[in-house]
């Protein structure tokens, strides 16, 4: 029975995303870092990322709703 290429590409990734993960943990191991407190310091930065996005964004988009509003008046 032959799979399909996308099926062994999905594996593939799979596969490669857990010997990362497993390979990282141990790094972190060693350096004294626990998986998971460096697992909860990235989901804070990216939350912190995430947030000052947002904010800029709505920043633009009151900019441009004020310009709009000065060009109609």
């Amino acid at each position: 029975m032959r799979l399909p290429i996308k099926t062994m590409l999905r594996a593939w990734r799979a596969v490669t995303i857990v010997a990362v993960f497993v390979a990282a943990s141990g790094m972190l191991e060693t350096a004294g870092r626990p998986v998971f407190v460096a697992i909860g310091e990235i989901a804070l930065n990216l939350a912190a990322v995430r947030s000052e996005a947002e904010k800029l964004r709505e920043k633009v988009t009151g900019a441009l709703f004020r310009a709009q509003v000065h060009s109609v008046a």
